[in-house]
């Protein structure tokens, strides 16, 4: 008679509830879980600072996005300007004028933190120094508002033409604003001894056109006038000769600055009747 083995049906279920074992599926699948990165302050083993780690914001919904946000501008800056004590310490202003940008656009801190992430571990690793992680920070506002205009010209502004230096303002004004400058009529003074007494038209029987001694020589500036120049972002400049009225619009975001079409300013001189000097009064004002 042959005798079958009690225990064979015993291993084989002790088998397969070692196979079907919800725990040791669970402990197989917990195992194979890559590990998450990092998120916060971080360092490792030889740095000499603690970087700051930005979460996964994609995986985030939009109101906890936006703390996060928020939170780790506070945090990068708290480091900027030297709060970690580890050596990392950068212009007030240049942090300033940053998180100013950033607030106006809050998305933009999500690029900031990781790529202030890779120049904070190239200090760590001493691969990198802080002079070129802080260029990059003073550069990110122009990089960030490119294109944009933060100065739209939409009031008036009054001055007084001040004779004895060059470049006396600079007005700045946005891509289609449409200026009108103007200067008073009666406040007269001169550009050399023994010189006519002329107004912000300048003198009328010296005129500077072609001139490589003016400064204003195209056609229409005369010796003396009133001008002034716009100036965009990229430094294309163009010359416009006011004398008592013009109206400009802008073509590009740039900047407005004007002085008198002269050559030297120690020999000028306001007109005296009595105690009362002349001063000629400067508006520049929205132009609809």
């Amino acid at each position: 008679m042959t005798r079958h083995s009690a225990r064979a049906p015993s291993l084989l279920v002790l088998g397969l509830a070692l196979v079907l074992s919800p725990t040791a599926q669970a402990k197989k699948k917990k195992n194979a879980e890559p590990a998450m990165p990092p998120v916060g302050w971080q360092t490792e083993e030889g740095w000499t600072t603690k970087c700051y780690f930005p979460p996964n914001w994609g995986a985030m919904q939009e109101t906890d996005r936006k703390m996060a946000r928020a939170k780790a501008l506070d945090e990068m800056k708290s480091q900027w300007l030297g709060g970690l004590d580890d050596g990392v310490s950068f212009s007030e202003r240049s942090v300033d004028d940053l998180e100013t940008t950033l607030l106006g656009r809050p998305e933009g801190i999500e690029a900031v933190a990781a790529q202030n992430l890779d120049y904070c571990k190239k200090v760590a690793t001493g691969q990198g120094d802080t002079g070129a992680w802080e260029s990059w920070i003073k550069g990110l506002p122009a990089k960030l508002t490119s294109g944009e205009c933060r100065t739209p010209f939409d009031y008036t502004m009054f001055d007084y033409l001040d004779i004895f230096k060059d470049w006396n303002r600079t007005v700045p004004i946005c891509e289609g604003n449409k200026v009108r400058i103007t200067a008073t009529l009666n406040d007269k003074y001169r550009v050399r001894d023994n010189g006519p007494w002329i107004n912000a038209a300048g003198d009328p029987d010296v005129s500077t056109a072609g001139s490589e001694e003016f400064p204003c020589n195209m056609e229409g500036c005369f010796e003396g006038m009133f001008y002034a120049r716009f100036v965009t972002e990229k430094g294309v400049e163009t010359i416009l000769p006011v004398g008592t009225s013009y109206v400009f619009e802008a073509p590009e975001n740039g900047e407005i600055s004007y002085r008198i079409n002269d050559t030297t300013f120690y020999d000028n001189k306001w007109f005296k009747t009595g105690a009362i000097e002349d001063h000629t009064a400067i508006e520049i004002s929205p132009a609809n």
